[in-house]
């Protein structure tokens, strides 16, 4: 279902809540449910239409997050340390939260409505009676002790008995309801990043053995420990806390990985360009081929740059955290134009060369440079799908009262 955040929560986002098909979930609510089967179908019509034109704008928070799309069992670097697995649960809880906070799925309508025109407390009519007040098949009593004004007592109208009662309820805490959106939203950004770049399989097991797994591991043990402590954090002070102590950490285990991408260009840089530098090179080595040794050279250096895009992901979650999204294009515009500049045109001429190939690799690279660029630039303005099963929304209230 798709409805319109209210201003108060902060956001331009609009927000879809899918049960799988929209028209089949509705048509399946219990008949406790306050509206009848004909305005279901209507609503159910209205949500769809709405839905479709926003797919062409969205971002999906998808209930697993997908590393790359592949029909075969390569591994990528992040699934080897888990990543995959620690994000899917930060979008549970945060997705568990919105569910909660809205009163969950079909009444986020209302609650949407609560958050931005109800001042501390609401009042709330049961289930099935709503319809009958608006229509005076049911009332309010009348109060003896206060005349003009009504009980919380609700009859149907000549009724002798009473079939429900309002309740006054507190309202919606509208911060929650607005962090938990806004998390959901950066993980849809990651998700879709994540779901079109190339597995990075190759060299798994050479990092696994080498050095740069300590440099992966300062990123990454860091990150983990904050994931696992933020269920149980519960003010904007303690993330903030941690966040501090634990961002300067992966930054320098990034920088450090971006020392080691520079080395392997310097080496790069020496790799033949032409004919005449491989015959040279043939002479003054006659049992060693430097192409092969080049090659894996350019492949590695390929590699580096990707893992470092993949990491620098995982501090971007940490700086939303701490709201400080607006950092988020500087932690990226120093890979960004390093690639820019040094990823160029000649560059690439001499790779075509050296791999006796177009390097694809590198306009991989560009494109996602540039698609991230876009996304964190538009992410606060494009629409928001949360992906939910039925059973995700168990807190309806379909009790007939």
């Amino acid at each position: 279902m798709t409805v319109p955040c209210a201003p108060d929560v902060g956001t331009t986002m609009e927000v879809a809540i899918v049960y799988g098909m929209i028209n089949e979930f509705l048509e399946t609510l219990p008949n406790a449910f306050f509206l009848e089967n004909e305005e279901l179908s209507c609503i159910s019509q209205f949500y769809s239409a709405i839905y479709n034109k926003l797919m062409n704008n969205t971002l999906v928070v998808n209930s697993k997050t997908v590393i790359a799309s592949t029909e075969a069992k390569e591994k990528d670097i992040l699934d080897y340390y888990g990543i995959p697995a620690i994000l899917d649960r930060f979008v549970e809880k945060n997705k568990k939260d919105v569910l909660n906070s809205l009163c969950c799925g079909t009444m986020v309508v209302d609650a949407l409505n609560q958050i931005a025109h109800a001042d501390d407390f609401i009042v709330e009519i049961p289930n099935g009676l709503r319809k009958k007040l608006e229509t005076g098949e049911a009332v309010f009593d009348t109060s003896s002790k206060t005349p003009g004004s009504n009980t919380p007592n609700i009859r149907l109208k000549g009724g002798k008995e009473i079939v429900g009662q309002a309740t006054i309820a507190k309202k919606t805490d509208s911060l929650a309801v607005s962090r938990s959106l806004s998390n959901l939203a950066m993980m849809a950004m990651f998700q879709k990043i994540l779901s079109k770049i190339d597995v990075l399989d190759e060299k798994v097991e050479d990092l696994k053995r080498g050095q740069m797994n300590d440099r992966v591991g300062s990123i990454i043990g860091p990150f983990k420990a904050f994931m696992d402590l933020y269920p149980t954090l519960n003010t904007t002070e303690q993330i903030d806390a941690i966040a501090n102590s634990i961002y300067p950490e992966m930054q320098k285990g990034l920088s450090q990985i971006h020392l080691h991408i520079n080395e392997v260009r310097e080496k790069l840089n020496k790799a033949p360009n032409n004919y005449l530098k491989v015959f040279w090179h043939g002479i003054i080595h006659p049992f060693r081929s430097d192409i092969d040794k080049y090659r894996k050279l350019y492949n590695e250096y390929i590699f580096n740059i990707q893992l470092y895009n993949r990491l620098s992901l995982l501090s971007d979650v940490v700086l939303h955290l701490k709201n400080a999204d607006n950092a988020m294009s500087s932690n990226h515009k120093t890979m960004y134009d390093y690639c820019n500049q040094q990823l160029a045109d000649s560059f690439k001429r001499n790779m075509k060369f050296l791999m006796n190939r177009e390097p694809i690799e590198i306009e991989r690279i560009h494109e996602y440079n540039n698609r991230l660029d876009k996304l964190l630039k538009e992410v606060q303005n494009m629409d928001l799908v949360i992906e939910c099963k039925q059973e995700d929304v168990k807190l309806i209230n379909t009790t007939q009262q």
